[in-house]
């Protein structure tokens, strides 16, 4: 038996995740009141998880560690460099100068979903039958996203409210 032979199958998230990037987004996924994602309206949640969050973890779950990285962050919806862009916005409150309406240069990650060729490039076959178990979903961002990323998913909460807000939210 070789070397790679007896490797474990080892995943993205256990080599490499974009921390500060997926930090930035998920705080701007917060930041406005007006524009949350929709699973915030349908009830509020204490312990809801950013959907980057959520959708980063599953997707670097499935993908092995050799996953090409841009396009790992562009089916997060990660278009540009969010933290270069909050550097830039804290020092435009600071000068005063005006970054116009969209300094991101991008929609908020949340709202994009990866498409079937993205997701295919990255080795991620939508036809392959992929599951995830999460067993404490609470309100649901883990399932909700992996259904938006067509892998079937199993989820449940010991708490009977989380789990009626999981059934309603997914």
């Amino acid at each position: 038996m070789t070397h790679e032979e007896s490797m474990p199958d080892v995943r993205l998230i256990e080599r490499w995740l974009p921390i500060a990037a997926l930090s930035e987004e998920s705080v701007r996924e917060r930041r406005s009141m007006t524009a949350l994602p929709p699973t915030y309206y349908l009830h509020v949640w204490w312990a809801r998880r950013p959907l980057v969050a959520s959708r980063a973890a599953i997707l670097a779950s499935l993908l092995p560690e050799s996953a090409d990285r841009i396009g790992f962050q562009a089916a997060l919806g990660i278009l540009g460099d969010p933290v270069k862009t909050r550097r830039r916005i804290d020092l435009a409150k600071k000068t005063g100068e005006d970054l116009g309406l969209d300094p991101y240069g991008y929609r908020r990650a949340f709202t994009l979903t990866p498409s079937v060729q993205q997701l295919n490039k990255l080795g991620l076959g939508v036809g392959d039958a992929l599951t995830i178990v999460d067993p404490t979903a609470g309100g649901g961002s883990i399932p909700f996203e992996a259904l938006r990323l067509g892998v079937r998913a199993y989820a449940n909460d010991l708490n009977p409210v989380a789990a009626t807000i999981l059934k309603a939210t997914v």
